[in-house]
């Protein structure tokens, strides 16, 4: 994952605590905390990477289109 995903993941953590009172925080451990900024991390690489794939779907699809197009162009 990229320094940019963990970044934006513990952002994300930290908006989290800062939601939470005294009490809440001091039930949640430096190891729970590791593991849900992991979760957060792959959510957002994942939606990354369907939006890519999206972004190259249509990329292809408009590929074809322009060949068909330039296979019937008429010259003249």
């Amino acid at each position: 994952m990229s320094k940019h995903y963990e970044a934006h993941a513990q952002q994300v953590v930290d908006g989290f605590l800062g939601l939470l009172d005294e009490q809440a925080k001091s039930c949640i451990s430096e190891s729970d905390l590791g593991e849900l900024a992991m979760l957060v991390e792959a959510a957002i690489s994942t939606a990354a990477l369907e939006q890519l794939e999206r972004a190259a779907d249509d990329v292809e699809a408009l590929s074809k289109s322009l060949r068909k197009y330039a296979e019937y162009y008429d010259k003249s």
